[in-house]
């Protein structure tokens, strides 16, 4: 890619050269003859005597890059400046250098000033000397969009069938002989550009590679063959890893006193089917076990686990199949009611607390046992773990006034 800037660059050289097709052109004054008049034709001087009238005049010189000014030129596109060796003497502040192109489906061949108009503005104390003009520093000139109603399409400088090269006096002109001396006029591009350099360096190298990975591909395929038979067997011992790990991986989200969902399982689930964003709604209820230390203190810890154990297979048998169930830790146990209302969850809650509270225990026939639960919903547009704090509140709000009781969240 750096050595682009190495290659050749291509010439187009107008002059000096051989049938030379040069023009000048100018308005009229008042004894009826042209502004502009050759000095030497063969060297390309020529004056601009513009009349001290109070108006402005048009005078200029262009250079056909055709047999003449009008239908095909030349495709200048390939190239980046123009270099010009000028001599001007004269009162102009600016002059204007121009090309003209021909529009295909656009452009008259029959009228020069249909051609694109693109124009750059140099000040003359630039001009004297070899100047270089960028391409990019021309434009499409203002007045001749607007002139000829120009397409968007056709509203930027073009040099693809460049048909004159020309340099004129700017507007407004001043009075007075100025004098032009072209001595050179040539343009200068490169005979490759660099996108298609780099392109060309792209194809290379891909060819490069698709010639080593034809290789390479050919070594693989001898070596898939021996690959084949142990990959199927590690794909045996993946899928028997992958169940066992799906087996653990349940396992350490159950609680295995109750069979419910721990902590971890409860989140996990919450993660995946309450995110903030979907928009849902659910309702929860958190229940406590009243008193359960003294049950704990009364029958030990096995007496305990008993009650827990039972009272959890009490919670899912009184809830929906939609519903999912969890112990949360200790003796709390939180129920999460996809799509309902707290009205709902409210009636669930009372029907929870008093099946609890005629539960008679196998092991414990002389033991009754209440519970106390927190009860409220969100709509989508609340995250869930602001509803678990406002159920949370409710619930310790329940076990102030009495316990045995549903309190609603506010």
């Amino acid at each position: 890619m750096y050595s682009h800037r190495f290659l050749p660059s291509k010439t187009l050289q107008l002059f000096p050269a051989k049938d030379v097709h040069a023009f000048i052109y100018g308005d009229t004054n008042s004894s009826g003859k042209s502004m502009a008049s050759w000095v030497d034709f063969d060297q390309l001087i020529w004056q601009c005597n513009i009349e001290d009238d109070g108006k402005s005049h048009v005078c200029g010189f262009n250079i056909a890059l055709g047999d003449s000014v009008q239908g095909k030129g030349k495709d200048l596109s390939s190239y980046q400046k123009v270099n010009l060796e000028l001599d001007y003497s004269g009162h102009d502040k600016r002059l204007r250098f121009y090309t003209r192109n021909f529009v295909e489906g656009f452009s008259d061949e029959n009228n020069i000033e249909t051609s694109k108009f693109n124009n750059a503005l140099l000040p003359t104390e630039f001009v004297n000397g070899k100047v270089s003009i960028d391409f990019k520093e021309f434009f499409v000139a203002e007045w001749w969009i607007s002139q000829y109603q120009v397409p968007r399409k056709h509203m930027q400088p073009d040099f693809h069938n460049t048909v004159v090269f020309g340099v004129d006096l700017s507007y407004p002109t001043n009075p007075g002989i100025q004098t032009f001396h072209l001595k050179k006029l040539e343009f200068v591009g490169l005979w490759v550009s660099k996108e298609r350099w780099y392109l060309g360096i792209l194809v290379f190298w891909m060819l490069i590679i698709f010639i080593g990975g034809g290789y390479n591909l050919w070594q693989l395929k001898r070596q898939n063959r021996a690959e084949r038979i142990r990959l199927e067997a590690l794909i045996n011992q993946n899928s028997a890893l992958e169940h066992e790990t799906n087996h653990y991986k349940q396992l350490s989200m159950l609680d295995q006193l109750t069979g419910m969902l721990n902590r971890h399982g409860l989140s996990e689930y919450l993660q995946k089917n309450y995110d903030e964003n979907l928009g849902r709604q659910a309702s929860l209820i958190i229940i406590d076990i009243d008193y359960f230390k003294k049950i704990n203190d009364a029958y030990g810890h096995e007496g305990g686990d008993a009650v827990l154990h039972d009272i959890a297979q009490v919670v899912r048998e009184n809830i929906r199949s939609s519903d999912t169930a969890a112990r949360w830790g200790g003796e709390e146990f939180v129920v999460v009611l996809p799509d309902t209302s707290a009205l709902d969850a409210q009636l669930l809650a009372e029907e929870l607390r008093g099946v609890v509270a005629n539960v008679v225990f196998e092991n414990l026939p002389e033991l009754r046992v209440t519970i106390s639960l927190g009860v409220g919903a969100i709509n989508g547009m609340e995250p869930f773990h602001m509803l678990f704090r406002r159920v949370d509140v409710a619930l310790y709000q329940a076990k102030a006034q009495g316990r045995n009781r549903v309190v609603m969240a506010v």
